[in-house]
């Protein structure tokens, strides 16, 4: 345990002074409702919703950074996505803070965030602690069927496993991006909507585990890097306030590496992968390279849509035909589904399917490509930061059996998000039209690696200073 007798901390790492190594963030599958993680996350909420909304450390603080209606709008609120580039980076600096202010009012100094493991196939329902009617770690607003352990698809952990086999940093992050809305939106309530999604104590974990898949990916190796060769990445500044709730500010290059600058671990990750912001270094900004655009709008009104493209038809600088540059390519493909636009939040996730003409809507097939649901961007109601949604998924096994590229078909189908054992015999009706901008084929080249004689330089500049 970490000795209380000192005053709080507020410097990075965070818990440098206080703790032998870095917490865990534990799974939270394996509590109890008695764990003391569990208990002093209701000691952390219940204090923390007894301050003023005004108070930066207050509950109602902390969720209006991520999103809020209310119309005061003060410092650091509504920042959640302002650029969906920093998907993974913005929401590992908000749950570092946010970490920082459970533990002074939870009263527990090496507490850590629990994660869902919604892509485990026996952990898809909401840990059950947090669906006791009464508890604090309960929200009435969610979908009732998840609020009585309904599980999640199976296809979400599809379409992450799809995701991670992606060697871009930004293809990788926008293939998450997807499943993470679908999750969302399946658990509803507070937690379907940017403006109310962190109200729901279930949000941090769900966000704990998007942030475990950062580190998951990039042990992988292959190629896979966090885009430090990015000038805007590394040097664009957030906002949040410590748990003396004093404003502070933090960047890329002060998350690239969990353990060593913000002393926390996953249960059971392998090792972190340690990157360093150069000082200097760029990268190509060419590199992702798209091959064939398709130009919209695409309008998605019916319960399954299925679109026709011809490759065949199009051709490139040179004469060269779209079917030729996708067999000829040197990097793994991708397609991208871009500009996607709703007037009203859907309530529902969408399935993706590649292939031939004539697919049928199966997640275990090959042409199942991934899953999004309408979240963080593309509604039209929301009042701040607004882009339209870009998804990104890979492709290889798809293409691998069109062989003369006939007309490719992609078809979407509306899903619940749910597994109740009926694949997609109950498809819901969307509550809103999409509108697709542009559907493009493109590559997935391995993100360039930093000079390593200046990583390892940076490396023993750390550990000497440390």
């Amino acid at each position: 345990m970490v000795a209380t007798s000192v005053p709080y901390f507020t410097g990075i790492p965070a818990l440098a002074d206080y703790a032998v190594g870095p917490t865990v963030r534990r799974n939270a599958s394996g509590m109890s409702a008695h764990d003391p993680i569990l208990r002093g996350y209701r000691r952390a909420i219940n204090a923390m919703r007894a301050l003023p909304d005004e108070n930066p450390c207050s509950w109602f603080y902390q969720a209006a950074i991520h999103g809020t209606p209310d119309p005061r709008n003060l410092t650091a609120w509504n920042t959640c996505h302002t650029d969906p580039g920093f998907f993974w980076a913005w929401h590992r600096m908000y749950l570092y803070w946010f970490e920082r202010i459970v533990r002074k009012y939870g009263k527990m100094y090496d507490w850590a965030i629990p994660y869902w493991d919604w892509t485990n196939p026996s952990e898809r329902a909401i840990p059950a602690p947090f669906r006791t009617v009464g508890d604090t770690l309960f929200d009435a607003s969610r979908n009732a069927s998840m609020n009585g352990g309904g599980e999640l698809s199976t296809s979400l952990a599809t379409s992450v496993s799809n995701a991670m086999a992606l060697l871009d940093y930004f293809n990788a992050q926008s293939s998450v991006n997807g499943p993470h809305g679908s999750v969302h939106v399946t658990v509803g309530g507070n937690m379907s909507s940017v403006s109310s999604a962190a109200r729901d104590p279930i949000f941090w974990l769900h966000h704990s585990q998007v942030d475990r898949l950062w580190n998951l990916w990039l042990a992988q190796g292959g190629g896979r890097s966090s885009p430090v060769g990015d000038a805007a990445w590394r040097n664009t500044t957030y906002t949040f306030f410590d748990e003396c709730c004093n404003e502070v500010t933090m960047k890329g290059c002060d998350v690239l590496r969990a353990a060593k600058q913000l002393s926390y671990s996953y249960e059971g990750e392998p090792a972190q992968v340690n990157q360093y912001c150069p000082l200097v270094w760029q990268i190509d900004p060419d590199l992702i390279r798209i091959l064939v655009r398709w130009p919209g709008p695409f309008l998605i009104r019916k319960k399954a849509v299925r679109l026709k493209l011809d490759p065949r038809k199009v051709k490139l600088d040179g004469g060269r035909r779209i079917d030729e540059v996708i067999r000829s390519r040197q990097h793994s493909a991708t397609l991208n589904i871009s500009g996607v636009e709703a007037d009203v939040q859907p309530g529902v996730s969408y399935a993706v399917y590649l292939g031939p003409p004539g697919l049928k809507p199966d997640p275990k097939s090959r042409y199942f490509v991934g899953d999004f649901g309408m979240f963080s961007a593309g509604i039209k109601t929301k009042k701040h930061h607004y882009s339209p949604a870009d998804f990104v998924f890979p492709v290889d096994k798809a293409l691998s059996t069109v062989r003369d590229f006939q007309e490719i078909e992609i078809m979407l189908v509306p899903t619940n998000g749910l597994d109740a054992g009926k694949g997609y015999k109950d498809r819901p009706e969307p509550r809103a039209q999409l509108s697709i901008r542009e559907i493009s084929i493109g590559t997935d080249p391995a993100m360039p690696q930093p000079p390593r004689d200046e990583q390892e330089k940076l490396r023993r500049q750390e550990e000497e200073g440390g």
